[in-house]
This record gives C-alpha cells, structure tokens and sequence, in this order.
C-alpha cells in the first residue's frame, strides 16, 4: 500500500512538472548568447523587439524553431522560421500557434486605373517608299496622345512578405496619332498597301489624326517597398497584349466655300490584329511615371512602313 502511495506521488509530481513545461518555453537570446526560460502567457511582453532568437519548447517533442521579433504589439509577434514569414499568437497558458504572413498587407498591384501619355514612332524605315513619300506618316508629337483605361486586376502574392507578385488584368488603350503634314493622311492603293493621301492645299485643315482602339491584357512583375507601409514606392516591368478593336482617319477642316467638313475612314488599314508591348512603370501610392514600347510592327509586313510607337506618361491608380 505504501509502495502504491510513493508512486502516485510522485506520478503527481511528475505531472506537475510537465504541466509547467507545457506553459514554457526556452528563449536562446541570439544577439546576447543568453538563454533563459519564458512562459508561454507573458512572452510577447518579455522579449525585446528587433531581436534573433530562438524559440524551443521545453517538452522534447517540440522542434526548435529560428525568429526574429520584429514587433512586440499586442497583436502578436511576427517572426521568420523556415523561409516563410509567420506570426507566433499567443492563445492561452497552455497552447499557441503560428500565423502565416500575418503582419504584412496583402498584396496588391497598381495596375486598375487612368493613364495618359504622348506617343511617337522609333525604328521606322521607309525604305519600300519613294523620296518623295519618305515620312509621310511622322506625328506631331505635342499633339499625339495615348490614354490608357484599366479596369479589371488580379494580383497574385509570390513572396512570404507581400510586397513582390504577378499582375494580370483587362484595359482599353486609345490612341490619337496627329500627322505633323496636315494636309496629308493616309490611304489604301489598288495593291492594298498604304500609302501617303494629300489633301486639297486650298483646304484650311484644323485637325488630321490617325485613331486606333485596343483591348489590352498586361502580365507585369512588381516589387513593392517598405514591405509593411500602406503607401509604398513600387516598380513594375512586363508585357502587355494588345487586340486592335477600331482604327480609323479623321479630317476636320473647311473647303473653298468655307463650309466646315469631317472625313472619316474606318479600315483596317493592314495592321497587323495584334501587338506586343514592353512596359514599365515606377510610382508611390496612387500616382505613377510610366513607359512603353510596341515591340511588333504597326502594319503587315510589305503592307506598311516600319513603325514601332513608344509612349511615356503618367498615372493614376484606383
């Protein structure tokens, strides 16, 4: 009967003991070379902030787990173990768990919203055109104008810290391209080539513009800094498709009898249905710089010149 009672006491002492264990945890001060033992309640508040330490559960089974503290609110405390970020939560004496990316704002991209910018062609080569018709399509580049409308966004998060992913979204971008020669536009010949169209030179010519309409889908890269701010400084770099959806010439002016007209000519004029930008864009919060360059010709190949536009413009995020 003794034997029993030692026994049962000291299975209670034992249980004890683990009981205690379970509501601590051994803190190795990396900084410091200390280790001491925390319990698990008053930890968040016992650790110092911008601290590497590492945690072990004072039970054998527990594996050991490297963190830094980066925060010591009352919301939690973040660390780093593993190669992913996560977030140790205090939950009550005897338990606690971890919180993936928690800390961190979710990620999200800067693509929906309003650009505008002015465009311009580079790399042309008219080389399949006469002397006389070299340039016939050079822009007026003060007066030639891309505006871009983003309206749908998704923002893919590639990173443990939130701050660097893929975006993949839906636009409109239209064009307005004004030729510096206002009394000449262009036109399709007997081959269905374009070709330069001279105007009337009595004609008192106010505006002679080429217009195109394109469905835009980008597929951009952006890293975004401070990674914990709101309002972060961010950089994106990518492509984007575009599907021509309308083109057309427009010439307003007024004929000998001084009476106001407007040409208009909607063709496909040998555009090549799709086109292949490069972009880049850096910014802060809601406004941004951005650049472009179409990587693919304006027109068919033998149909056209070699043109390829560039734009540069700012921005505005929603």
């Amino acid at each position: 009967m003794k034997t029993t009672l030692s026994l049962f006491a000291i299975f209670l002492t034992l249980n004890g003991m683990a009981s205690n264990f379970q509501d601590t945890v051994m803190v190795d001060d990396l900084w410091q070379k200390e280790k001491n033992i925390k319990f698990v309640p008053n930890l968040q508040d016992s650790l110092l902030s911008n601290r590497e330490m590492q945690i072990t559960d004072t039970l054998p089974t527990q594996k050991k787990s490297k963190i830094r503290i980066l925060s010591s609110s009352s919301s939690g405390l973040t660390i780093i173990g593993s190669g992913n970020d996560t977030e140790i939560e205090i939950l009550g004496n005897h338990k606690y768990k971890n919180k993936k990316n928690k800390g961190y704002q979710n990620f999200s991209g800067h693509w929906c919203g309003f650009n505008f910018g002015f465009v311009n062609f580079t790399n042309t080569d008219y080389s399949d055109y006469s002397a006389s018709e070299q340039d016939f399509m050079e822009l007026d580049y003060a007066n030639s104008f891309v505006m871009q409308f983003n309206i749908l966004e998704q923002s893919i998060n590639l990173v443990p810290r939130n701050n660097f992913g893929l975006i993949v979204g839906l636009g409109l971008e239209y064009q307005r391209l004004r030729f510096e020669n206002k009394h000449q536009s262009i036109c399709l010949d007997e081959n269905n080539r374009i070709m330069p169209y001279t105007l009337n030179p009595d004609w008192k010519v106010k505006r002679n513009s080429f217009k195109t309409l394109y469905l835009t889908v980008p597929v951009l890269m952006e890293v975004q800094f401070p990674a914990r701010l709101r309002k972060k400084v961010y950089i994106s770099a990518g492509f984007m498709g575009g599907i021509r959806l309308h083109s057309k010439t427009k010439i307003v002016y007024k004929n000998l009898d001084g009476n106001k007209k407007k040409d208009k000519n909607s063709d496909n004029f040998n555009m090549i249905p799709v086109k292949a930008d490069v972009v880049a864009r850096i910014g802060y919060h809601n406004l941004n710089i951005w650049g472009s360059y179409t990587l693919t010709n304006m027109f068919k190949s033998n149909k056209g010149p070699e043109l390829h536009p560039y734009s540069l413009g700012i921005g505005v995020t929603f």
